[in-house]
């Protein structure tokens, strides 16, 4: 969406810098050429881990703390249950389609051609609004660090800052996002080391074994649990990433597979211990926070001052900023990409600005999809729910797939495979609905506004489902053809 992985979402930069030079497909086959194979199920993992944004799980610290009464560790392990079994069905598919890596083309290839159109429409929807996600927490930050400044404002000018760089093809370069992912770790690490020390002190909780940190039953409520739950599954978009990496990978069949079941299992770890240290730091959070959507800071002052929230100010608004900039020239380029092959009307969509080169009249209707963050300026929790309707909404359908490619359609029926092709996947389709029945009632309401009218022009561009939809695009390192100069 990661950084790429913010919510932020988690198109991380850092993947787009390496596809850049990478051949294109139709090259590669015309000079018999093919990319070494030398990466490893360690190298994997780190990248899976890095492209799902450390320092995402601050971000919803101040929102999951005060709706779940400190237990934002049971939220995320919650939630981490349910990408094993996502992950484990990711992994099926990726043992059928080794090319693949998107619930679109999974749903596509594995159930029917037209319920995979709606599941690439429903993931489109998050590849706009990441940049929503992006620039709200920008706003949101800001006005905190200066308060006579609304968040509104932080919001239009990170927002033109983003369509600028994008219309004049400003890309940040492998080693920005490098450097941005590692600040992000290490802010993370040293975080932690603070922490401990703050309590061993005898702040906070006093201790660092304290059960109610996890579980307190005094005020567990299993509907705002869950809530927290669903909102935090945009946490672990993009976990599937390493999937891109295949044709480098040693013994791809059997590293990529165990990388895709690592890396959302050990990043749910981690994201949960990060919460548990976030809680013993500040037992009673949850009642105190003044402002949830910046409680991080909050926090952070508590125990380290003024620097150390400083410090996560420039880098996670950073993060935030190149994010965005990989949000839109995604969502920009997808949007071309259906213009110019019809899909869309091409005058708007499929054209590119004669000096730039780059598909402006997407860009900017991209960035005032992006500018409704002003309407959220006072609720990340609703615009997080936005993007949970689509990250939910896929789960679902991978899972399923795997169901229906092995189980139904490939006969597997018997012994082991039963459990593998039928239980393990069905159980992942129940707890994925579990979660994307407690999303926010206006998200799911939007999402659904948002479907239906993906169904109308499916019906319609098919002719009344008789005719195969199109084929989207839905690859974020796809770049516009460059027409002719004009000039």
């Amino acid at each position: 969406m990661s950084a790429a992985t913010r919510t932020h979402l988690h198109l991380p930069p850092s993947v787009h810098a390496y596809r850049e030079v990478q051949m294109p497909d139709e090259c590669q086959e015309a000079s018999g050429v093919s990319l070494k194979r030398v990466l490893t199920l360690r190298y994997l993992i780190v990248f899976g881990l890095a492209y799902l944004a450390p320092t995402v799980v601050f971000n919803y610290y101040g929102i999951i703390t005060s709706m779940t009464g400190g237990m934002m560790a049971l939220a995320y392990v919650i939630t981490t249950v349910v990408m094993c079994f996502t992950a484990y069905s990711y992994a099926a598919m990726v043992k059928a389609y080794p090319v693949a890596g998107s619930a679109y083309t999974y749903v596509r290839k594995a159930v029917n051609p037209w319920l995979g159109f709606l599941t690439g429409w429903v993931m489109l929807v998050d590849y706009l609004l990441l940049p929503m996600i992006c620039y709200l927490l920008v706003g949101i930050y800001m006005n905190q660090f200066i308060p006579v400044v609304p968040t509104w404002l932080w919001v239009v000018a990170a927002a033109v800052i983003g369509a600028w760089t994008n219309i004049a093809g400003v890309r940040a370069t492998g080693r920005i996002n490098t450097v941005i992912i590692a600040a992000q770790v290490a802010f993370s690490v040293v975080l932690i080391v603070l922490i401990a020390g703050y309590v061993w002190r005898g702040n906070g909780s006093g201790s660092l074994f304290v059960a109610s940190a996890l579980v307190n039953p005094g005020h567990f409520d299993a509907g705002n649990v869950l809530l927290a739950a669903s909102i935090l599954a945009v946490s672990f978009l993009g976990f599937d990433a390493v999937s891109t990496m295949a044709e480098e990978t040693v013994e791809p069949a059997k590293t990529v597979p165990r990388a895709i079941m690592i890396v959302p299992i050990a990043a749910g770890l981690g994201f949960a211990v990060i919460s548990y240290f976030t809680q013993i730091a500040w037992p009673a959070g949850y009642q105190e926070i003044s402002n949830p959507d910046a409680g991080i800071f909050e926090l952070l002052e508590r125990v380290g001052g003024t620097a150390l929230s400083t410090t996560f100010l420039v880098t996670d608004n950073l993060a935030s900023l190149i994010c965005a900039m990989a949000g839109l020239a995604a969502a920009s380029r997808i949007l071309y990409g259906m213009g110019r092959d019809g899909a869309l009307p091409k005058r708007f969509f499929g054209t590119l600005h004669s000096r730039f080169r780059t598909p402006v009249n997407n860009i900017v209707l991209t960035s005032l999809i992006a500018l409704s963050a002003v309407f959220y300026a006072d609720n990340l929790t609703g615009a997080a729910s936005l993007m949970s309707f689509g990250a939910l909404t896929g789960f679902v359908l991978v899972n399923y797939s795997v169901i229906n490619h092995y189980f139904i359609r490939g006969g597997r029926r018997h012994g082991w495979d039963l459990v593998r092709y039928l239980v393990v996947p069905g159980v992942g389709v129940l707890v994925s609905l579990v979660l994307w029945v407690n999303v926010d009632a206006s998200a799911k309401i939007l999402g659904a506004i948002w479907l239906g009218v993906g169904i109308i022009y499916l019906a319609l561009s098919t002719k009344g489902f008789r005719q195969p939809p199109i084929e989207l695009e839905l690859d974020d390192d796809h770049e516009p053809e460059q027409e002719p100069s004009r000039r």
